[in-house]
């Protein structure tokens, strides 16, 4: 048997298995009145399916990065040196399973290695995408509060709700009690939230996702180079070093 097929079949086992071990879950939970509780359980276990399946698919290694011409930085929030000489636009899903993994385990070392360092600016857009239905509010929220407290406040709310949110939901009221202790003045927040202030923003957030050729969470442009996806931090290290060399 070639190492393709030998690839394939591993997989194959290896998800049936995967599949198996959490309908048995999904099963025990039924038998024993599963509450409502246990649904953060059940999305977490076919979140991890999917994750798996991404991850350990054969073949599945990223196509080298294609280019876009232009500039999508917009007047959105960023973090980092405004003249760093590589820029990050990330596209991205508060509500996004996958976009919560990049914000869990490759920000923080982009940051450290290469926002903090001065290397890198990243531009956060929004790209709420319609079947997460917390992901356009929180995205509102998040620029109601930036309307207060500048690139700062956002992201230190940015950092709140995705510590927070899951595919079950987001508790608005902890977060909005996280803004206030930034200083953040509830009853302007509320009035934001509630004009729907910043739709045409978040629409031109999406509006230049499609023109980047970007219709999935999360995505990035760097320097004019096309990520998709959460890839490792090695992924993104390979292209901003390759930047910084030029």
């Amino acid at each position: 048997m070639g190492q393709k097929n030998q690839n394939g079949l591993v997989f194959a086992v290896l998800f049936a298995s995967t599949v198996i071990a959490g309908s048995l879950v999904f099963l025990g939970m039924q038998l024993s009145g599963g509450s409502s509780s246990n649904d953060d359980l059940k999305t977490q276990i076919a979140e991890g399916i999917d994750a798996y399946i991404a991850d350990n698919a054969p073949g599945n290694t990223p196509p080298p990065p294609s280019k876009v011409e232009g500039d999508f930085t917009d007047d959105d929030p960023f973090m980092g040196a405004d003249d760093a000489p590589v820029v990050v636009v990330e596209f991205s899903d508060y509500q996004c399973p996958f976009c919560g993994k990049f914000f869990n385990e490759t920000l923080p070392q982009i940051k450290e290695n290469y926002i903090d360092t001065g290397k890198v600016k990243l531009v956060y857009r929004d790209l709420p995408l319609s079947f997460h239905p917390d992901a356009y509010p929180a995205a509102l929220l998040a620029e109601c509060v930036r309307d207060q407290k500048g690139d700062e406040g956002y992201f230190t709310i940015h950092d709140v709700i995705f510590a927070n949110i899951s595919q079950s939901g987001l508790d608005y009221d902890l977060v909005k009690d996280e803004a206030v202790k930034i200083g953040v003045n509830l009853d302007e927040l509320n009035g934001c939230i509630e004009s729907d202030k910043f739709k045409a923003e978040i629409d031109a957030d999406q509006a230049d996702a499609g023109r980047a050729g970007i219709s999935g969470t999360p995505g990035f442009i760097i320097n004019g180079n096309i990520v998709s996806g959460a890839q490792p931090f090695s992924s993104f290290e390979a292209i901003i070093e390759a930047e910084l060399a030029k």
